[in-house]
C-alpha cells in the first residue's frame, strides 16, 4: 500500500445522519443481490464498468492493472508494489506532488495497494471532482514514464525498503510471512517471493527497469477501470472514451511460467523473533481464488477458528488454555490460494503438545465435518460481513473491479454470496479433506528471542584430539611393454576406476612468439571427437554405456587423456582411451564445429573481466617473447589460421606412448588393471623422432619498478585487481615457505587478503593470493575483483597487506594454521579418483616424484614464525612485477593518485578488451 489509510476513514462517517445510515445499511442486502452496471470496452483494449449511485454527492475510481509480484522476473522481486509508489511520483502536465495536491484541494484522497496478482489505484471524492480524477489517472497512464529519473526512484526506493523493514522485518511475526511464502512455493514459482520484495533487489533497480516495467504492464489494454457514484453516464462515458480510449493499446502482456506449487512432505522452519509469545503456522495450498473449493476453504477457517465455539479455539483457549490467539484464514490467489492456521501460544507452553492438539482437532473435523448448525451460523457470519463491507462505496467499486477479474463479470454479488449459502456440510468436507494434507504442508514455528544465556557446558571450547599423521600413499609403479610408466593407487570404497594419460615434450607446449597457440588445446578436444570405428556421436554413447566420462585437455606444458568408468567395464574402458589416443578420426565436420565454438568462446571471453585480466597478466608478466605469455586456448588469430592438417601433425608429435605418463587410480587389483592397460596400449609403439623441446626462460625479472595497466571497461560496476610478479621455481629450497606465506597471505577464507578487503571492509566477494612454482617458472599473484568506487581503497589494503607480510610479523598463530589448511588440503585430495589423478598429475608435470609431497609437508610441519618471517622480506618482488585493473578509466586513473606503489611506476591504458 502506498500509504496508511487516512484517520478519517477509520473514525465515524460524521456527515451521514443516522436516517441516512439506516437507509445504506437496509438496503445492502438489496444492492449485494443486483447492481446497476454497464460494462463495455474502449477500443484499445481497455475495460470500463459503470456504477452510478445518488445516493451521496461523492464519486470514486478504481483501476485495477493486471499485474502483480507474480509477474516480476528474476531478481526484479517487488518491482510491481516499488511502482505503486512511483505512480505518484508525477507527469510533466501533474509535476510531482500536483497529484495529491489538486485531488485534496477540491476534498479529494487517493491510495493503492498491490498483490501477487494485480495493482489498484483509487481515487474518491465529491462527485463534482470526477473529471479531474479521470484526467489525472489517464495522465499518469500515458505520461508517468517519460517524467521518471533516477531522483525519483531513489526517493520511493527508500520509502519501499522502510515499508519492507516496518511492515515486515521490525513487524512482530513478519518474518514469517515471509519465509512461509519461500517454503510453500518453489523458486521459479510467480509466488515464491513476496509481494514486497527483497531488499538487494529493490536496491539494484535502475531507471531503465522501471520505464520497461511501466511499458510492459501499464496499457489500457491491462486494466479495467470502475467509475462510481453520483454521476450521468451520458456525460461520464464519453469524457472516459476521449481521456481513456485514445491511448495506445500496448503489446500483449507477457505472463510468467508456472510451475506446479505442490508439497512432496512437511516443511518446517523456525525463527527468533521481538515477540512476547510462539506462534506455530500451519500452511497448506488451497485452491484457486474465486473457483471451485475456495467459498468451502473460508467457510472451513471460519469452522475452525472464528468464534469461541469453533473447533481450535474452544479446544486451544478455553478448555486447555494453552494459546492466546488462534487464527484461520484463506489467502484467495489467482493461480492458487494459501490456506493458513496460526496459533500464537502462551508463555512456557509445550509446543509439540500445541502442535499435536491441532492435529487432533484436524482430525476429528476431517473425520466427521461440521453440523449443519455450525455451517449455517460461519454462512450468516460470512454473509453479514460482505453485506457490511458494501456500505462504502469505494469497497464496492471494488469489488466490481474484483469479481470482473476473476469472474469476467463485474455484477457478481449475487453469485459470489451464492457461493456460501449453497455449500453443503458434504462439500465443504470434501473439500477440507483435500486440502488439509498432514504430510504436505508448511510448519513455521517463530519463537522469543532467548533471554542472556545462561552458563552452561557449551561455554568453554573442548580441547581437540591430536591431529593423525599423514603419509600420502605411494603408489605402485609399474611399466607396459612398450615403457609407458604406470603409477597406481587401489582405492576400494566404491567400484570406479579412473585413468590419466600425461603426455609431456619436456618443454612448453606454444612457441614463443604465439603462433600456434591454442593448437594444443584443439587438437585435445579433437580426441573426444571419434575415435577407431566410433563416429564423434558414436565414441560419446560407447563411454556412457560403460558408466564413463572421457575428457581431454591441454595445458601450458602437457596434454591430458582421462576416463573414469564403473571398475567392471575398465577393459572395455581402456580399449575406448586406447582408441582416443592412438586411432582418433581427426575428421573435418568435427574439426569445424570445434573450431567454430572455440572461436565463438574466445569472442566471449572478452566480455568476461576476469579473462581478459588473466590474458594481459601473462602477456605482461612474461613479454611477448615467452611461451607463458600466450594464453592456452589461443587468439582469434592463431586459432583461425589452424587447419586440421596442423592438428593432426600436432597429434602425431605429442600423442606418443614415448611422453606419456599413465596415471590410474581404482578399486580393481594391480594385475587386473595392469593386464587391461597391456591389452590396450602395451603394443603402442611410438612413430619417428621425437619432436624439439621449446625451452620455458625463467620468469623474466623486468626493470623500471611496478608497471600498471588499465583495461578500459566504461561503465564496468567493479574493478578486476591483479598483481603479479616473479618468484621462485619449484626446486627452489624456499618453497615450503612461500606456500605457507601464500596461504597465510590470501590462501583461505580466513587469510589476511580476505579478511581485510571482503570481511573488514566489504570491498569485494572475495580476495586471494598464492605462489604458483613451476617447473621453469614461478610467480606471486593477488587479487580480486572489487567496487569500481573503491578501486583506490583497495589497492591501498593489498599494498598494506604486502607490506605488513615483508616487514616479518606473522605470528606462529598463523604458521599453525597455515600448516593445518595446507596439510587437510593435501589430505582431502585423497578423497576421490580425481583428486588422487589431479594431485598426481600436478607433480609429475613437476618432474617429480609423487613422494615429493610427503617430504614437502614434513618440511613445512618444521617451520616456524622466524622462518617465514625470514622469507617474506624478499617473498613479494612488486618492484619487478605488474598490476592489472579491468574496470573503468574514468573512475580508476583519479583513485590511483597519492598509493604507496613502488616507484617508479609506469601506467599504461588499454582500449577495449580484444584478445592479444
Amino acid at each position: 500500500m502506498r500509504r496508511l489509510p487516512p484517520l478519517a476513514s477509520l473514525a465515524p462517517l460524521p456527515f451521514l445522519s443516522a436516517v441516512l445510515l439506516f437507509a445504506l445499511l437496509v438496503s445492502a442486502p438489496a444492492r449485494a443481490q443486483d447492481l446497476a452496471v454497464e460494462k463495455f470496452t474502449l477500443r484499445n483494449g481497455m475495460t470500463v464498468i459503470l456504477y452510478p449511485d445518488h445516493a451521496l454527492p461523492v464519486a470514486t475510481i478504481n483501476i485495477w492493472y493486471r499485474v502483480g509480484s507474480k509477474d516480476e522476473l528474476a531478481h526484479r522481486s517487488g518491482f510491481a508494489h516499488l511502482f505503486e509508489h512511483l505512480m505518484f511520483m508525477g507527469t510533466e502536465r501533474v509535476p510531482n506532488g500536483d497529484f495529491d495536491r489538486l485531488m485534496e484541494a477540491a476534498g479529494g484522497s487517493n491510495n493503492a495497494s498491490t498483490s501477487a496478482d494485480r495493482t489498484n489505484y483509487y481515487s474518491s471524492g465529491p462527485a463534482s471532482l470526477l473529471p479531474t480524477l479521470l484526467w489525472l489517472d489517464a495522465d499518469r497512464l500515458e505520461d508517468l514514464a517519460r517524467a521518471m529519473d533516477q531522483k525519483k526512484l531513489d526517493l520511493q526506493r527508500d520509502v519501499v525498503l522502510n515499508e519492507l523493514r516496518q511492515s515486515y522485518e521490525n513487524q512482530p511475526y513478519g518474518r514469517a510471512e515471509l519465509a512461509i511464502q519461500y517454503l510453500l512455493y518453489p523458486n521459479a514459482h510467480p509466488y515464491h517471493f513476496a509481494t514486497i520484495g527483497t531488499e538487494d533487489d529493490l536496491k539494484a533497480a535502475q531507471v531503465n527497469d522501471v520505464k520497461d516495467f511501466f511499458a510492459t504492464f501499464y496499457s489500457p489494454s491491462n486494466a479495467s477501470l470502475v467509475v462510481a457514484g453520483d454521476f450521468d453516464p451520458k456525460a461520464i462515458r464519453p469524457l472516459v472514451e476521449t481521456l481513456f480510449g485514445s491511448l495506445p493499446r500496448g503489446a500483449e502482456v507477457p505472463r510468467r511460467p508456472v510451475p506446479p506449487a505442490t508439497l512432496d512432505g512437511v516443511k518446517r522452519g523456525i525463527a527468533f523473533d521481538k515477540v512476547q509469545l510462539p506462534q506455530i503456522s500451519f500452511a497448506y495450498h488451497a485452491p484457486k481464488g474465486f473457483g471451485p473449493g475456495d467459498a468451502e476453504t473460508d467457510l472451513v477457517a471460519a469452522l475452525l477458528a472464528d468464534g469461541k465455539s469453533s473447533r481450535l479455539f474452544k479446544r486451544l483457549i478455553v478448555d486447555e488454555a494453552l494459546a492466546a490467539s488462534v487464527n484461520a484464514s484463506n489467502n484467495s490467489q489467482l493461480l492458487g490460494s494459501v490456506f493458513r492456521i496460526d496459533v500464537q501460544t502462551r508463555p512456557g507452553v509445550d509446543l509439540d503438545r500445541v502442535e499435536k492438539i491441532v492435529d487432533e482437532e484436524l482430525a476429528r473435523f476431517l473425520k466427521d465435518g461440521p453440523t449443519v448448525k455450525e455451517l449455517d451460523e460461519r454462512k450468516a457470519t460470512i454473509e453479514a460481513g460482505k453485506l457490511a463491507a458494501l456500505q462504502r462505496l469505494e469497497t464496492r467499486a471494488d469489488f466490481l473491479n474484483q469479481y470482473e477479474f476473476f469472474w469476467g463479470a463485474p455484477n457478481g454479488f449475487t453469485r459470489d454470496l451464492d457461493r456460501y449459502r449453497n455449500a453443503t456440510p458434504a462439500a465443504v468436507l470434501e473439500t477440507a479433506r483435500k486440502l488439509i494434507t498432514q504430510n504436505a504442508r508448511v510448519i513455521f514455528r517463530v519463537l522469543p528471542e532467548q533471554p542472556k544465556r545462561e552458563p552452561g557446558p557449551r561455554d568453554a571450547r573442548p580441547k581437540d584430539g591430536t591431529g593423525a599423521a599423514f603419509r600420502p600413499p605411494a603408489p605402485e609403479r609399474f611399466t607396459l611393454a612398450n615403457g609407458i610408466p604406470v603409477q597406481f593407487w587401489r582405492t576400494t570404497e566404491l567400484p570406479l576406476t579412473a585413468a590419466r594419460l600425461v603426455f609431456q615434450p619436456g618443454g612448453a607446449l606454444t612457441a614463443p612468439d604465439g603462433r600456434d597457440a591454442g593448437l594444443a588445446s584443439l587438437t585435445a578436444q579433437m580426441l573426444d571427437e571419434g575415435a577407431g570405428d566410433l563416429d564423434a556421436l558414436r565414441f560419446g554413447e560407447a563411454v556412457a554405456a560403460l558408466g564413463g566420462r572421457f575428457t581431454s585437455t591441454a595445458g601450458r606444458e602437457a596434454l591430458e587423456v582421462s576416463l573414469t568408468v564403473l571398475s567392471r567395464n575398465f577393459e572395455k574402458g581402456a580399449s575406448l582411451l586406447a582408441d582416443a589416443v592412438r586411432r582418433p578420426r581427426l575428421e573435418e565436420k568435427d574439426f569445424a564445429r570445434v573450431k567454430r565454438l572455440a572461436l565463438d568462446d574466445l569472442a566471449q571471453s572478452d566480455e568476461r573481466p576476469g579473462d581478459v585480466a588473466a590474458r594481459v597478466v601473462s602477456r605482461a608478466l612474461y613479454g611477448d617473447n615467452h611461451p607463458f605469455a600466450w594464453p592456452v586456448e589461443g587468439t582469434p588469430a592463431s586459432v583461425e589460421a589452424i587447419t586440421l592438417e596442423r592438428v593432426k601433425t600436432e597429434r602425431a608429435a605429442l600423442v606418443r606412448p614415448d611422453l606419456a605418463t599413465l596415471l590410474v587410480a581404482g578399486s580393481l587389483p594391480a594385475a587386473e588393471t595392469r593386464a587391461a592397460l597391456e591389452k590396450s596400449l602395451g603394443a603402442w609403439k611410438a612413430e619417428g623422432p621425437k619432436p624439439p623441446v621449446v625451452s620455458i626462460p625463467a620468469t623474466p625479472t623486468r626493470a623500471g619498478g611496478l608497471r600498471v595497466l588499465i583495461v578500459d571497461r566504461p561503465e564496468a560496476p567493479q574493478t578486476v585487481v591483479r598483481f603479479a610478479a616473479p618468484a621462485p621455481v619449484f626446486a627452489d629450497p624456499a618453497r615450503a615457505k612461500l606456500r605457507l606465506l601464500g596461504t597465510i597471505l590470501g590462501g583461505s577464507f580466513t587469510s589476511r587478503l580476505n579478511q581485510n578487503l571482503r570481511e573488514k571492509k566489504g570491498f569485494t566477494y572475495g580476495a586471494s593470493s598464492r605462489f604458483g612454482l613451476g617447473r621453469a617458472t614461478g610467480s606471486f599473484t593477488a587479487g580480486a575483483d572489487v567496487t569500481a568506487k573503491v578501486t583506490g581503497a583497495s589497492l591501498r589494503e593489498f599494498l598494506g597487506e604486502f607490506s605488513r607480510l615483508a616487514g616479518g610479523d606473522v605470528t606462529p598463530e598463523e604458521v599453525g594454521k597455515a600448516r593445518d589448511i595446507v596439510k587437510n588440503g593435501a589430505v582431502q585430495g585423497f578423497s576421490g579418483l580425481s583428486g588422487i589423478l589431479a594431485t598426481a598429475t600436478g607433480y609429475a608435470e613437476l618432474g617429480v616424484p609423487f613422494e615429493t609431497l610427503g617430504e614437502d609437508l614434513a618440511a613445512q610441519s618444521l617451520l616456524d614464525a622466524a622462518a617465514l618471517n625470514a622469507a617474506a622480506k624478499t617473498a613479494i618482488a612488486l618492484d619487478h612485477g605488474v598490476l592489472v585493473l579491468v574496470g573503468d578509466k574514468a573512475a580508476i586513473l583519479p583513485q590511483l593518485k597519492g598509493l604507496p606503489l613502488p616507484a617508479p611506476v609506469e601506467v599504461d591504458v588499454w582500449g577495449a578488451p580484444k584478445s592479444p
